[in-house]
């Protein structure tokens, strides 16, 4: 598992957020500041080719904001951040973590008004990290800046305090027996669009996850740091947790993916492959055979079909233009 979250520190002095008459926000974008023991370039490279897949996905402006927080005031080791900010600052740190995680993900103030983030920071584990593939360090980024984005971390009514003291009173979560649901519509909506069932989506006991046995690989699965080696799928559910949040988002930003059948496949890929398509041994010979063919694009890897030879930057994902 790629992250527990735990615990957001929402506090801070902020100044001129969401005043009337401010200059018209910017576009959507994450804005990385690197602290900590240097990353390789490879690794730099992914974090920041996350950052800009994630800020993709959001088709709503950032709100200007002039903040002064105090050093450590969100995490401790975090520098001072003072300024008007026109992107999401997440701060990336390497630094030693539990054994059992790859990284960790949570944001800190939020806007007033939205309830959405201004700033969070993003700890990945030194141990092991450069014996991480790319691939690996890239799907383990877009998981934990969705994290930053609130993707799980603000679910819970008591973390969703905004700047000025406000506090946001949606029902994101609810406990029903053991089980702890999630239930704000639009991702409840895209559950039931690919034939989820019950009152809402199934969490992982960390109530920061979707329950692995219930979508596998997604990105946000409490399981999906068992699947290595490639992408895991942005779904439609966790799309429709950005809308949930209060995000505009762009729809086509969703990967193709079904909810499995039964058991998760040993072989997350496989779950993705189209039914009644021929695929050639090896891989399709190109990105139009493949388009010809009737596969829903990009490929991903372990994806009956996908070739190496087609995945340019070797991410995991094939034909993704």
């Amino acid at each position: 598992m790629k992250t527990w979250w735990r615990g957001v520190a929402l506090a801070g002095a902020l100044l001129g957020a969401g005043q009337a008459g401010a200059v018209p926000a910017e576009p959507f974008g994450i804005e990385v500041r690197f602290l900590g023991a240097p990353l390789g370039a490879a690794q730099r490279s992914a974090v920041n080719e996350a950052a800009r897949r994630v800020s993709a996905l959001i088709a709503s402006p950032f709100e200007p904001v002039r903040v002064d927080v105090p050093a450590g005031e969100c995490d401790r080791g975090l520098p001072a951040l003072r300024g008007r900010l026109t992107r999401l600052v997440v701060f990336v740190r390497v630094k030693r973590l539990d054994d059992d995680l790859y990284a960790t993900g949570m944001p800190c103030d939020l806007h007033d008004g939205s309830f959405l983030p201004i700033y969070g920071v993003v700890d990945l584990n030194s141990s092991g990290l450069s014996e991480l593939p790319r691939t690996d360090v890239l799907d383990t980024m877009i998981h934990e800046f969705l994290h930053v984005l609130g993707v799980g971390t603000l679910w819970e009514r008591d973390a969703r305090i905004s700047v000025s003291g406000d506090q946001d009173d949606r029902v994101f979560v609810k406990r029903q027996g053991k089980t702890t649901l999630y239930v704000a519509p639009r991702a409840v909506a895209a559950f039931r669009a690919l034939g989820g069932k019950g009152a809402g989506i199934p969490l992982d006991p960390d109530r920061g996850h979707w329950a692995g046995e219930v979508v596998c690989s997604e990105v946000l699965s409490g399981s999906s740091g068992d699947y290595t080696g490639r992408l895991n799928p942005v779904s439609p559910l966790t799309l429709g947790a950005l809308e949930d949040l209060g995000y505009r988002v762009q729809a086509r930003g969703a990967a193709p993916f079904r909810l499995p059948v039964g058991a998760c496949p040993v072989d997350a890929g496989a779950a993705d492959a189209p039914a009644g398509v021929a695929v050639p041994p090896g891989g399709f010979t190109s990105c139009a055979a493949a388009r010809s063919a009737g596969v829903a694009l990009p490929l991903l890897r372990g994806q009956p079909g996908y070739r190496p030879g087609l995945d340019g930057d070797g991410d995991g994902l094939a034909c993704e233009r």
